[in-house]
């Protein structure tokens, strides 16, 4: 199971990283040189564009992907066709309905911009409207990928689903190329300015934003096609066995709604730290807002996508089908192996992100100014403090999904929301320049806390997760982090003070300088400490040197 998993792994990882290398390309390098970071217009653009994920994670994403891949296990595994009426029927309906809430939720555009971003000075807001009409149509898109996605997740055919997203990244990287080319760059006499946002500009950023999108999707239905499936539209959905996929749907309705709270909260208060920069006349460049937090996100979320997402992608396939077979022993020992090696990965990069973040923003947002670089530097680190929580908190979410117990997933997760609405709302007491850092810090608590909730109630119900051994490897992973990053600091340290401007060169160089020692340190210290996972941590590089050497 361990070989097939890493393979299955390394297969998503790879796909991930040319997804990510060129987002980065897209965003923060040529968005950054076409409207800025910090800029009023960059936030418009920036809470537009994320619009439609937020909706779509909130009213259908979580149902798709909590609930589908045991579905598709067991109607493949129970039907003479091997699921294929099934899966006609899921694809038709999910169709129909994304177009109606689609079409619905960009006639109401105003309204769900307000939700999101009610704090934005007026002439900014008008104009987040605007690219709102352009981008929510990415809600349909975003479904059809995900719908066609977890089909071929299913099948354990992972690669399509990982490698799609780069195609959108491309599409969106021409359309911003082509807007360089016709409009130039972001500068502070024009970015500041409302009036130069024409429709065809707006056009041509929020279309080729979208078009990405739909390309994503679309190019999913050739992979499909080569398994054999025939897709057709199919509107028997009576006694298909999408009632029990459905009754699970609601759980997780409800939990995506009750999470748009904290996450128009989080906007809002984004927004409003801009603002208050703007009305008390302070450097607009140095404070954080919409923008600068997605920039963050961006960074931080790397090593979520490329690792918490790829293993658990592949090991959840695996989950439903012991789950499904009343396999509580192997749901244990798959649930606490997964945590261990995404926790030996995730403590290392935090403390990446905790020493590096500052050179590493240097260089993805190099075409922004250096006070933009260090007001989202601030907020990567007060991120990163809180990636171990959420790999860990994503492990066990789909263990719930793995038994199809959406209802228990939402009870534990929603006094974990009320506690981090609490923290949020704390952050607006902040200066408006720590803000947005202070909703890192509070992202990192709300994460640790789902985390140890969910393991406390998935022990009671299983008898037992392997609570011990886990928080005991945690524990010496804390350890040997607080290690790696005092040597990180004193390697930063001797090239300079380490809150320096930074040339893209000394960028490079403290990057390529301090994070390989930091690497070798920590792995080096979790051999010495005799941990299990070290090996796992080192397959995937023996598997790629066996390649080149009998190559």
């Amino acid at each position: 199971m361990a070989a097939n998993l890493t393979k299955s792994s390394i297969v998503m990882f790879g796909g991930t990283l040319v997804s990510r290398i060129l987002g980065f390309v897209r965003s923060p390098l040529l968005l950054g040189a076409a409207i800025g970071i910090n800029y009023p217009a960059a936030d418009a653009f920036d809470v537009a564009n994320r619009l439609p994920n937020i909706i779509y994670m909130l009213i259908v994403g979580g149902v798709v992907n909590a609930v589908l891949v045991p579905a598709i296990v067991r109607a493949t595994k129970e039907s003479k066709d091997g699921g294929a009426a099934f899966i006609n029927k899921l694809v038709t309906i999910a169709v129909v309905c994304l177009g109606v809430i689609t079409a619905l939720l960009t006639l109401a555009a105003p309204l769900i911009v307000k939700m999101f971003a009610a704090t934005m000075e007026p002439q900014w807001y008008q104009l987040t409207v605007v690219f709102a009409f352009w981008c929510i149509p990415q809600v349909f898109f975003y479904g059809l990928y995900t719908v066609l996605g977890q089909i071929l997740n299913a099948r354990e055919n992972f690669g399509p689903y990982m490698w799609a997203p780069a195609l959108n990244n491309i599409v969106a990287i021409t359309g911003l190329a082509a807007m360089l080319a016709i409009y130039g760059g972001a500068y502070e006499g024009t970015a500041t300015d409302v009036s130069i946002w024409t429709a065809d500009r707006v056009a041509l950023l929020g279309g080729s934003a979208t078009a990405g999108i739909a390309s994503q999707a679309l190019i999913l239905l050739w992979p499909i096609r080569r398994l054999g499936i025939r897709l057709r539209p199919d509107f028997a959905w009576r006694g298909a066995g999408l009632g029990a996929t459905a009754k699970a749907s609601w759980w997780i309705l409800l939990t995506m709604a009750t999470s748009m709270i904290p996450t128009a909260l989080i906007s809002n208060l984004a927004a409003d730290a801009k603002a208050r920069a703007i009305t008390q006349d302070l450097d607009v460049l140095g404070v954080a807002g919409n923008a600068a937090y997605s920039a963050a996100y961006a960074v931080y979320s790397l090593p979520i996508s490329l690792i918490v997402v790829s293993i658990v992608t592949a090991m959840f396939t695996r989950l439903a089908t012991h789950a499904a077979d009343g396999k509580v022993e192997q749901v244990r020992a798959t649930t606490s192996l997964t945590l261990r090696v995404i926790g030996s990965l995730m403590f290392l990069s935090s403390a990446g992100l905790v020493v590096l973040s500052l050179p590493a923003v240097r260089l993805l947002a190099a075409s922004v100014s250096m006070t933009e670089v260090r007001a989202i530097a601030w907020v990567l680190t007060t991120m990163g403090l809180g990636l171990v929580g959420v790999g860990g908190m994503n492990v066990l979410t789909r263990v719930y999904y793995a038994y199809e117990d959406t209802r228990g997933a939402f009870l534990i997760n929603l006094p974990v929301q009320g506690f981090g609405i609490l923290l949020y709302l704390g952050c607006s007491q902040l200066p408006a320049q720590w803000v947005v850092a202070g909703i890192g810090v509070c992202m990192a608590i709300t994460n640790f806390t789902a985390m140890f909730a969910m393991m406390w109630r998935l022990s009671k119900r299983t008898g037992g997760m392997d609570s011990a051994r886990v928080f005991g490897t945690y524990l010496k992973l804390l350890i040997i982090s607080l290690l790696t990053i005092a040597i990180g600091f004193a390697l930063l340290r001797a090239f300079g003070p380490i809150g320096a401007d930074l040339t893209l060169s000394g960028a490079l160089a403290r990057c390529l300088a301090v994070g390989p020692v930091m690497v070798l340190t920590y792995v080096g210290l979790m051999h010495l400490g005799r941990m299990e996972e070290t090996a796992y941590l080192l397959k995937p590089v023996k598997m790629v040197a066996g390649k080149f050497r009998r190559s």
